[in-house]
C-alpha cells in the first residue's frame, strides 16, 4: 500500500492547521470520519478522542464524544449523529406515536453497538471520483457500508471487496485509509464501474436512502394498519412475502405487531423494540415508490412529527408509565414528563423517594417492605446551556 500522491488530495490539505477539528461530510460514517481524521492529521496529532475510538464496536459513549467534537451538544447532539451519520434511522424512522424520544433511553445507558469494523464497508466509484472532483478527498457512505449492493444515485454496483486484491474492506482485509491511498497502485477511484441490472436491488437502495434522509417520523401504528390492509387485499400478496425471520407469510408478522402496537396505546404502554426488517420488505415488495407508501401513512392521520423535534428527549425510566426527559439548552436544564400515563395499575412497587400527585398511583395495601426515601444513584446527565 502506497500513500496516493493525486494532487488534489495535497490540495485539500493545503493551509492544514493541526488544532483544526475536521468537519464529518454529509452521509460520511463515523468509521469513516474517525480513520480520516487520523490519517490527515496523525495519530499522535489527532484528539484523543480520536486515539481511543475503538476499533470493534463503537458505543454511546463513543458516539457522544464524537458528537461534542462537532460542537453538537448533550442529546440533541448524540441522536443528531445517529440519524445523519449511522444507520439506526432504519430502525427509528418508524416511530410509535407515544414514544417522544429519538433513541429511548440509549442516551443514558443502553448498551448498543453502533457499528463494527467486521461489518464490511462498500463504495460507489463514480461517488468517489464526484467527491474527489469537488472536494479533493472522498469518504464512507453509510448508505453503501450495510447490506445494499447498489448505489442508489448512480445505478451502480457497490464494491465490497478492493479490485486489486480482492480483500475486503473490514477486519481481517483493508483498513478505512485504503480510500485515501492505492492498493499496488490502484486508487478506488479509478475502480471498474459495473452498471446494476437488478431493479429489485436498486428499488431497495432509493428506499434505503429515502429512510436515511428522512425528516420526519412515520407512524408505527399508521405503517402497520396501512401494510395490513394492503397485504390482505390481495391473497397472493399475502403468500407471496415471507418473513424471513419466522418463516412464515409476512402479513401474519404485521397484523401480530400491529395488534401489539393498538393495544400498547390504548393501555399508555410504549411496547417493546421491534426491528424494523419486515416493515421495509413488505414495503418493498408492495410498493413501486417509497412516496406513494408516505402519502398511504399520511391519509391515516395520526400527526408526522419533525425528527429534529426528538432529538432533545430520551426516556428516563420504565415503570408503570414511561417517563421522558427533555434537555432544554437555553435554560440548561431537564425538563421531566410523563405524557401518557398507564390506564391500569400492574401494582408495580415504585421506590422514588419524592412522589408527584399528578401521575403517582395508588400504593396497594399489604403486608411487606414499605418504599423509604434513598439517595438516587445516578443522576441524569448535566444539561449544556448555551451562552
Amino acid at each position: 500500500m502506497t500513500l496516493f500522491p493525486a494532487h488534489c488530495a495535497r490540495d485539500a490539505l493545503q493551509g492544514f492547521d493541526e488544532q483544526m477539528i475536521l468537519s464529518i461530510q454529509p452521509e460520511e460514517t463515523v468509521r469513516s470520519f474517525v480513520a480520516r481524521t487520523l490519517f490527515i492529521k496523525g495519530k499522535h496529532s489527532s484528539e484523543e478522542v480520536f486515539r481511543k475510538f475503538p476499533k470493534n464496536r463503537a458505543l454511546r459513549a463513543d458516539i457522544l464524544l464524537i458528537a461534542e467534537m462537532q460542537g453538537w451538544i448533550g442529546c440533541y447532539g448524540f441522536n443528531k449523529m445517529l440519524h445523519k451519520h449511522t444507520n439506526y434511522p432504519l430502525n427509528e424512522v418508524f416511530k410509535n406515536i407515544q414514544d417522544i424520544s429519538y433513541s429511548r433511553g440509549e442516551y443514558v445507558g443502553h448498551s448498543y453497538c453502533y457499528g463494527s469494523n467486521r461489518t464490511p464497508a462498500g463504495f460507489c466509484p463514480i461517488c468517489v471520483a464526484e467527491d474527489i472532483k469537488r472536494l479533493g478527498f472522498s469518504f464512507w457512505r453509510r448508505a453503501h457500508c450495510c447490506e445494499l449492493k447498489v448505489c442508489a444515485e448512480h445505478n451502480v454496483e457497490l464494491v465490497k471487496r478492493c479490485p486489486r486484491c480482492d480483500e475486503p474492506f473490514c477486519h481481517g482485509g483493508h483498513d478505512l485509509n485504503v480510500m485515501w491511498t492505492t492498493c499496488k497502485g490502484l486508487h478506488l477511484k479509478d475502480s471498474p464501474v459495473m452498471l446494476n441490472t437488478d431493479l429489485v436491488e436498486l428499488k431497495k437502495a432509493q428506499v434505503f436512502a429515502e429512510i436515511l434522509s428522512a425528516t420526519h417520523h412515520l407512524s408505527e401504528e399508521a405503517v402497520l394498519a396501512v401494510l395490513d390492509e394492503k397485504i390482505h387485499q390481495d391473497d397472493n400478496l399475502k403468500l407471496r412475502i415471507l418473513d424471513s425471520r419466522y418463516d412464515q407469510p409476512l402479513g401474519d408478522t404485521i397484523k401480530w405487531r400491529l395488534e401489539i402496537v393498538k393495544g400498547a396505546r390504548f393501555k399508555n404502554r410504549l411496547p417493546h423494540r421491534e426491528n424494523t426488517d419486515f416493515i421495509i420488505q413488505a414495503v418493498l415488495g408492495i410498493y413501486e415508490k417509497f412516496s406513494d407508501f408516505v402519502i398511504d401513512v399520511k391519509a391515516y392521520g395520526d400527526e408526522i412529527r419533525p425528527i429534529e423535534s426528538l432529538w432533545s428527549t430520551y426516556i428516563s425510566g420504565y415503570q408503570e408509565s414511561t417517563h421522558f426527559v427533555e434537555e432544554n439548552y437555553d435554560q440548561g436544564v431537564g425538563v421531566w414528563c410523563c405524557p401518557f400515563p398507564a390506564r391500569d395499575s400492574l401494582r408495580m412497587w415504585d421506590w422514588r423517594p419524592v412522589y408527584y400527585p399528578c401521575c403517582s398511583f395508588e400504593r396497594p395495601k399489604r403486608k411487606g417492605p414499605q418504599p423509604k426515601p434513598e439517595r438516587v444513584k445516578n443522576a441524569p446527565p448535566g444539561v449544556h446551556r448555551r451562552k
